[in-house]
């Protein structure tokens, strides 16, 4: 009897250990998820009541309140703040912030929010842009309109006046070097779109005029750039000339986003049929240099956002869509806050999303 009981000792002593450890096992592996969570969860917020206007730069975003220009960084800590006044309009790069009323053209170092110059411009500032090298100012008229190229000191290089031309949209590319404009011409018998490129101080270096569509959208790829239309995307040199061999045809998509915040970005084309339609945006075709892949997204979204080698899609049930170069299949997750905004993804992959006057800040994974 005595043998028998104590043999059976280890056996008690064995399940014991087997009861603890599998206890252990649970509570690390709820400990683990819970990491888990946290980290996919991150996220800060603000209240921002009076904002008016705001966008998305590389580190965080900058606001407009009714008074002051703000940036924010993307643990939800105001970096500085500019007083302007009332009616202000306001246009932020990754490398400064121009800011204008009425005539008044300030511009604003991005990092320190001093003021790298302050301008009595001539006439009304319709916008204004900064670029890597020179910020270009687009005064009134909105027919007949006038840029103007200054260092971003201040000083004037030259003035452009395009006649009978209406401005749709501009910018720098090759690293700040070239000036590209693109205009709207109403005088002939049917609107078309021309884009200009110009060298700062010098003439203008070439022309687009696209005979065969309408163009809307401007892609840079280091010393070529795109040109988005109806039918084709074509690429040229800056002179204007195209290189054919490179034509792609994007009949039946549109251009829903774009990563105008580095060279050789990534495009996000969606059906035309899907783009602002009820039911979002499932289908998605990335375009990017050599890269051409076509993507299903698990939901509906009615925001794209392109951003590095990703395209991300918000749906308005809180979903976020995640479709990565290369990849075959996208990832999809519910995020933990309701929100009716989507303002866009900074450089470090954090979602800027507001819900009424609060803005949320809220790593992606």
């Amino acid at each position: 009897m005595e043998r028998k009981r104590r043999q059976g000792i280890p056996g008690a002593i064995a399940l014991l250990i087997v009861i603890f450890a599998c206890v252990v096992a649970f509570m690390g592996s709820r400990l683990i998820l819970g990491l888990t969570r946290g980290n996919a969860y991150d996220y800060k917020s603000i209240d921002i009541p009076a904002n008016q206007t705001l966008e998305v730069v590389d580190d965080g975003f900058i606001y407009y309140d009714g008074s002051s220009i703000a940036s924010v960084t993307t643990d939800a800590r105001v970096k500085w703040s500019y007083l302007i006044g009332k009616d202000a309009g306001f246009d932020a790069t990754d490398f400064g912030v121009a800011a204008w009323k009425g005539s008044k053209l300030t511009l604003v170092d991005l990092n320190s929010g001093e003021t790298t110059s302050s301008t009595d411009m001539e006439s009304e500032v319709l916008s204004a842009r900064i670029g890597e090298r020179y910020a270009a100012v687009v005064l009134g008229p909105e027919h007949d309109s006038t840029i103007v190229l200054m260092e971003r000191g201040g000083r004037r290089v030259n003035s452009i006046t395009l006649t009978s031309q209406t401005i749709i949209d501009y910018g720098f590319f090759s690293s700040g070097s070239l000036l590209w404009v693109m205009s709207l011409d109403t005088s002939g018998t049917a609107p078309s779109c021309t884009i200009n490129t110009y060298r700062p101080g010098k003439e203008r270096v070439g022309m687009i005029h696209d005979g065969e569509q309408l163009m809307y959208g401007v892609v840079f790829q280091s010393s070529y750039f795109c040109c988005a239309g109806d039918t084709f995307l074509k690429v040229y040199d800056y002179t204007g000339n195209e290189d054919k061999t490179r034509r792609r045809l994007v009949y039946g998509w549109y251009m829903a986003a774009l990563d105008d915040a580095m060279d050789d970005p990534m495009m996000a084309f969606v059906p035309g049929i899907q783009y602002d339609s009820s039911e979002g945006m499932r289908d998605v075709r990335m375009i990017r240099a050599q890269l051409d892949q076509q993507v299903r997204l698990p939901y509906g979204c009615q925001s794209l956002i392109a951003r590095g080698k990703r395209v991300y899609g918000f749906s308005t049930d809180g979903f976020v869509c995640i479709a990565e170069q290369g990849q075959l299949a996208a990832r999809a997750y519910q995020l933990p806050l309701a929100f009716d905004r989507v303002y866009g993804v900074t450089g470090n992959d954090y979602a800027v999303l507001g819900s009424g006057t609060v803005v949320h800040l809220l790593k992606l994974q």
